[in-house]
């Protein structure tokens, strides 16, 4: 779990100023004129693992320390934050801030508060979910100065200013209030984004739309029992909207490889563009095709290369049976003569046919790729992914040292992952379903680019 920070005390020095391990108060140029309620931002955010940068009149602007804090996303490491919302954002401090266990998201245990990422809903889909109707608000919300934190958007047809738009679902009987609206301030400093670009185009600051699924407690609770509890209820108002609304919305899980460094190994890339010399079955290179445009879906994009691995399974396996019969009638103790070396015969020819599909698969990798690639791709420094202690758990690990030959572990892992995407047995004899946007499908990438290698492999050759 990560470190948060209270809103008193903290660390600084007399001013304010917050201090770094040099005695220097650089995180703050006082010719910025920086006023008391931002010195205190400026004091809780650097605590969250950022640096303050000092930048202009408008705008207080941070950037993520690489320390391996959860926030912000890894495709940005600057958040910028207009001055002018520096008061909402103070207002929600006062407790130490923490990272949801499970899904994307932020708790504050002491204040009972919940703040979880909604991905793929857009504000053209939130619009819609907005104006569908709801029951009255019986709880303390109802108050315009008691309401939730959300930031204000600049809504179609709703007039030429902004505005926070909401779904709000009143608790009761010790349950949590649920809301659905634009992120809160601190849920947009650490998790949104506003651009360069933005801030020199517009003339104020306007935040993006960054939806979020806010559960409020009457009451401060366990950090993990509040983790589980707010999972539960998200999950479920999540699918009920599917159901009952048409509203898809989902939470994402946290990574649990924030600083894996997949960039070790990539597929080759030239920069000269050629006539085609693999002709590639119309079926193959649709899959192939889908699977590398759905980056964000690692199961997806998993499932459609081992598609194309399965077109090849039926050639593999034939090829490895007149392998098999050409060594049984060139052996020097072959006799036509004997039933024993006919039967040999007959065993090598029939055993691959109808065989499991791990053994497909198996025979498909022997046959179609080379082991020097399999060689390359885990010489990368893949840290302890493929080990037993990995992310991805109930599957075979890859240990090039073991005695057991390569393609026969990385075909066994990759045959129990594909179990697990399209397996769901409620049965424990059987492995765990691996969930979409889990936090082992999030970490999933490697074993999606190492699909994509035996996929490539067999389409060069088959």
């Amino acid at each position: 779990m990560t470190e948060g920070v209270e809103k008193a005390p903290r660390a600084g020095d007399a001013d304010g100023y917050p201090l770094f391990a040099d005695g220097d108060s650089r995180g703050v140029n006082p010719a910025m004129q920086v006023d008391a309620e931002e010195k205190e931002v400026i004091g809780i955010i650097t605590g969250l693992g950022f640096e303050y940068l000092p930048d202009d009149k408008t705008d207080l602007v941070f950037r993520r320390l690489p320390d391996g804090r959860p926030w912000p996303p890894p495709a940005s490491s600057k958040r910028i934050f207009p001055r002018a919302h520096a008061r909402p954002l103070l207002e929600q401090f006062g407790g130490k801030i923490e990272e949801h266990p499970a899904v994307a998201g932020l708790m504050i245990p002491s204040r009972g508060y919940v703040e979880l990422i909604c991905s793929r809903l857009e504000a053209t889909a939130a619009r819609r979910a907005f104006r569908l109707g709801n029951d009255e608000l019986n709880c303390s919300h109802s108050e315009p100065n008691a309401a939730l934190p959300s930031l204000p958007y600049p809504w179609p047809d709703e007039g030429s200013g902004e505005s926070a738009m909401r779904i709000h679902l009143s608790g009761d009987s010790g349950e949590p209030c649920v809301e659905i609206s634009n992120a809160s301030p601190l849920a947009m400093l650490l998790y949104g984004h506003m651009s360069e670009g933005a801030r020199i185009r517009l003339a104020y600051p306007r935040f993006p739309f960054l939806a979020t699924m806010k559960l409020s407690y009457a009451h401060a609770a366990d950090p993990a029992w509040l983790g589980r509890n707010s999972q539960e209820i998200a999950t479920s108002l999540s699918y009920e909207l599917n159901v009952r609304n048409d509203v898809i919305v989902e939470l994402d899980a946290r990574s649990v490889l924030p600083d894996l460094l997949t960039g070790q190994w990539a597929p080759a890339v030239s920069s000269k563009i050629r006539y085609p010399r693999t002709r590639v079955q119309h079926e193959v290179a649709v899959l192939f095709g889908f699977a590398s445009q759905a980056a964000d879906d690692p199961l997806q994009a998993f499932l459609c290369y081992y598609k194309a691995l399965e077109y090849f399974f039926p050639l593999a396996v034939r090829k490895s049976a007149f392998k098999q019969v050409r060594q049984e009638i060139q052996d020097p103790a072959f006799d036509l003569a004997s039933d024993a070396s006919m039967l040999r015969i007959v065993k090598a020819a029939a055993g691959p046919t109808g065989t499991r599909e791990v053994y497909q698969l198996r025979a498909l990798i022997k046959e179609y790729v080379q082991e020097s690639r399999l060689d390359e791709f885990f010489q990368c420094n893949w840290g302890s992914y493929f080990t037993r202690h990995g992310p991805i758990k109930d599957v075979p690990h890859i240990d090039i040292r073991d005695e057991k030959i390569l393609a026969e572990q990385v075909a066994d892992r990759i045959y129990q992952i594909r179990n697990r995407i399209v397996h769901s047995k409620a049965d424990s004899r059987w492995a765990r379903v691996l969930l979409p946007r889990s936090s082992e499908s999030n970490a999933l990438t490697p074993d999606v680019l190492l699909v994509r290698l035996l996929a490539t492999e067999a389409i060069s050759i088959g």
